[in-house]
């Protein structure tokens, strides 16, 4: 293509002699106009200061007025006055402690009473940033912010003229510049019995001044008579009590109590000549007090900003060239007519609709380049698309089956590992050697792996179909990462790699109420992620707890792998993209694990931000909201529960055709006065049913490869069996909850399996709790509701300690005290079956007495934990 021909060559000459125009036609725009502009900005600028200094004077004295109105209206000091005690002193105390330590600049509040001359009841300084309650009371009767404040009407406020802070007549150092605001105190029958009075240091104002005026400008506050309150210059301030003898009327050459008027003034500084002011008045206290805000700059100071302004020309340069670009913008929409043609062929072949737009392919220049190329495209879009939707529908075949088939897979896992991780916590729970422990842990550690390989594959189909719920439970995160990092951290060893963990104080040593089997999937995935494409060098675990007040956790993996391309990092949640067919790994496919941690992030309401550069590292944060629960020293999986002896006999039919789960179950119950049946075979189950009434049944839903919903739905329909069914299966919970409200899921917690039998049995033998009162008293609410089932549990194995305690001093007193206690909980929560095992006197209690008493406690403990489950399941 010939230069001549080319669009771009007469752009860029017609620029170029734009350009030189608005530069020549700029300079002599701005010569004209530079002192005019200047000074009018000027004003402006000098107008918003006075109006900032204004705004920030009144906000001082609104936001004290609201905090004396506060306090004197306050429970708490309206408590003093009518009960004059230590509680309530000490209440009135830590109210102005709170305020002192919540406002910088307050530094004294006291309570001044009417009697005794206005003697000082109640006084706190604060010095130093330190809150002191001061014992040297002072009567401040003869002052004149006592005898103005103690007149007032109640619900008016009082504020005394600013000047500096003094004690016994004796200017406070370093000079603090001081307003008074109280308020009268009444009491109940509406008499004035002092006045409440808080000091405020005005050099955070005086700071505000000093930064709104900048160096150009000054800013001045002044009385009446003239007194420097502020000034630029610190030693003009006050001039009254410092004695300094500066005046804003001598310095300014005024005559003395000259009316200042409001608005624009020239006036003429002794030693610095012309000045352009701007004068505000402020008034407050109900117009009892005046100041004047005096805004001004000097003339010579302002002359040479227009000066500058001259010289550089910037301002009307940038006016001239933003003209230079509408002219060009308007010349650019002339010549875009001629391509018109073609973006509507494109548009129209975008939408689908058929193109019968005649293309300007003849031309020599790049429009004609442009609509040829057009033409070859299409063509060549228009052979691949036919192909390209055969592969689609091939694809999607190919994932429902690839869907199906982990989802099968996955289904059958569950079964092998859910005895897996039982019989490893029954081994914890059979107290292991020192040299077991390590192994346990271990296997404990690799079947939560396992687990979550599992709950990956199920995970993302349930996700997508919003099918996966938060369910909150207590968990120590600091256990959940050291547990994820002792995991992977042989395997990242094996790589050569340096994988390290930190963790925040404050999550040590504390529990949160959050979903640990989604939590431990987001960060598993995202280490394993990082292992698996880092080659050589680091992988750092990190977690920690930002914004305390909504408790949100921020977890990051950051690793030195082979990074992602920036423009792919929004796309991490595509399960099936590639950035270039022959490349995998981070360069390409991204499989399930980031989807996964992306929408289960979302489930609990986080976010996650993905930081990468290509060949450096990549860095994942996640933030997820927490809930901050009770902090516990034992870990819950390591407590040691005790269960009610049971002194009837029950039986217990069990359905399962799984040999471990059989195994897992048997260990389970393998307890005094229960009879555990174990069939295998349907026929068998048939037989026993009528000739063994069973008082709970556990029952798998498939057996030898047949689904058992049917069946069972017709024993609960026809009352064929009348006794609690728990399923334990692993199919989906929304399939198993039809049948009964008794389920678990495998792998499941064995823990919460035996609590709710030992409920169901011991009901015929000790009366159910009752908890609906504490539901009421929460409104439903149940983050509240399960802290206080957690205090009730940990109140009720502190009683048993206390009981066995008492039970051996033979203690009366202590053990009324227990008493007293216990009927509270008694009546709230019915518990009859506790009322009738407890004596009257410590004396009478024998050893049986205590047995049934233990008895009556682990039932009723019992009962909490599964309360608590159902609660945090809701």
């Amino acid at each position: 293509m010939k230069i001549r021909h080319s669009i771009v060559t007469r752009f860029a000459l017609f620029f170029t002699g734009l350009i030189i125009v608005s530069i020549l036609l700029s300079g002599y725009l701005v010569f004209n106009n530079a002192s005019r502009v200047i000074v009018d900005y000027s004003k402006e600028r000098i107008m918003h200061t006075s109006e900032l200094a204004e705004q920030s004077f009144y906000a001082l004295l609104n936001e004290v007025s609201n905090d004396i109105a506060v306090i004197s209206n306050s429970p708490t000091l309206k408590n003093y006055i009518a009960e004059n005690s230590n509680k309530t002193t000490e209440d009135v105390h830590e109210l102005f402690k709170v305020t002192l330590k919540n406002k910088e600049s307050y530094f004294q509040i006291r309570l001044i009473g009417v009697e005794n001359n206005g003697k000082e009841i109640i006084r706190l300084d604060k010095i130093n940033q330190q809150v002191i309650i001061s014992n040297n009371l002072q009567e401040k009767g003869s002052q004149e912010y006592f005898k103005e404040a103690i007149k007032m009407n109640k619900g008016d406020f009082y504020f005394s003229e600013i000047n500096l802070n003094e004690e016994y007549g004796v200017i406070s150092e370093p000079h603090i510049p001081t307003l008074r605001a109280a308020s009268p105190i009444f009491d109940a029958n509406n008499t004035v019995i002092g006045i409440v009075i808080i000091n405020i240091d005005l050099t955070k104002l005086f700071g505000t001044l000093s930064k709104i005026s900048g160096n150009e400008f000054k800013l001045y506050l002044i009385d009446h008579n003239g007194q420097y309150l502020y000034s630029p210059v610190k030693a003009q301030r006050f001039g009254v009590q410092t004695k300094n003898n500066f005046n804003f009327y001598d310095d300014f050459d005024l005559k003395p109590n000259s009316i200042l008027k409001n608005g624009f003034n020239q006036l003429n500084e002794k030693a610095k000549g012309d000045v352009l002011s701007y004068i505000k008045e402020l008034t407050y206290f109900q117009g009892l007090r005046t100041l004047y805000l005096v805004s001004a700059i000097e003339d010579n100071v302002l002359m040479e900003s227009a000066s500058l302004v001259r010289k550089n020309s910037i301002q009307t340069l940038l006016g001239v060239c933003l003209l230079s670009i509408l002219i060009s913008w308007f010349f650019v929409r002339f010549f875009s007519k001629k391509i018109n043609k073609i973006t509507e062929a494109i548009s129209n072949y975008d939408k689908g609709i058929d193109n019968s737009i005649e293309l300007p392919i003849n031309r020599k220049d790049e429009i004609g380049a442009l609509a040829s190329t057009f033409n070859k495209m299409k063509a060549k879009i228009d052979s691949q698309v036919s192909a390209l939707q055969t592969s689609l529908e091939k694809e999607k075949e190919a994932r429902n089956q690839r869907d199906e088939f982990l989802q099968n897979m996955s289904h059958e896992m569950r079964t092998p590992l859910n005895a897996i991780l039982g019989l490893t916590k029954l081994l914890h729970k059979n107290a292991p050697s020192e040299a077991q422990l390590p192994i346990i842990n271990t296997l404990e550690r690799t079947s939560n792996s396992l687990a979550g390989l599992v709950y990956d594959v199920l995970d993302h189909k349930k996700l997508t179909e919003g099918k996966v719920y938060i369910t909150h439970e207590s968990t120590s995160i600091e256990d959940l990462l050291k547990d994820i990092y002792a995991t992977y951290q042989y395997e990242a060893i094996q790589k050569g790699l340096t994988f390290t963990l930190n963790i925040d104080e404050k999550l040590k040593n504390q529990s949160f109420l959050t979903d640990a089997l989604r939590l431990s999937q987001i960060v598993i995935n995202l280490v394993v992620n990082a292992i698996k494409y880092t080659q050589e060098g680091t992988i750092n675990l990190s977690a920690k707890l930002i914004n305390e007040e909504a408790s949100l956790l921020e977890i990051r993996v950051t690793d030195s792998g082979i990074g992602i391309l920036p423009e792919n990092i929004d796309r991490i949640n595509d399960r099936f993209f590639r950035e270039k067919d022959d490349l995998s790994g981070r360069y390409g496919s991204y499989g399930l694990g980031l989807s996964i941690v992306k929408q289960l992030t979302i489930l609990f309401g986080g976010t996650l931000k993905a930081v990468s550069e290509k060949g450096k590292g990549s860095e994942f944060c996640v933030k997820v909201p927490v809930i901050s629960a009770l902090k516990t020293e034992t870990k819950m999986a390591d407590k040691l529960i005790v269960y009610p002896k049971l002194k009837r006999e029950y039986k217990i039919l069990h359905i399962e055709d799984d040999l471990s789960t059989l195994e897992l179950i048997s260990y389970i119950f393998d307890v005094n006065k229960i009879e555990l049946i174990q069939l295998n075979k349907w026929n068998l189950v048939n037989e026993n049913i009528h000739q063994n009434k069973p008082d709970i049944i556990i029952s798998d839903l498939m057996l030898e490869n047949e689904n058992l919903s049917a069946k069972l739905l017709d024993w609960i329909s026809t009352k064929k069996v009348t006794c609690p069914i728990i399923l334990v299966s692993a199919t989906e919970p929304e399939v198993m909850s039809q049948i009964s409200a008794l389920y678990f899921q495998k792998p499941f917690n064995i823990d919460y399996l035996k609590d709710i039998v030992f409920k169901l049995l011991g009901s015929n033998e000790y009366s159910v709790p009752d908890f609906s009162n504490i539901y009421s008293n929460y409104d439903h609410n149940s983050t509240k509701i399960n802290k206080v089932l957690k205090l009730l549990e940990e109140e009720f194995e502190t009683y048993i300690k206390r009981i066995d305690t008492v039970f051996r001093n033979k203690d009366e007193n202590e053990w009324e005290a227990i008493l007293h206690k216990l009927i509270a909980h008694i009546n709230n929560l019915k518990l009859a079956s506790l009322f009738e095992v407890l004596p009257q006197k410590v004396k009478d209690i024998t050893i049986e007495d205590l047995e049934n008493i233990h008895d009556a406690f682990a039932y009723y403990l019992c009962c909490i934990r599964v309360e608590i489950q159902i609660n945090l399941k809701d």
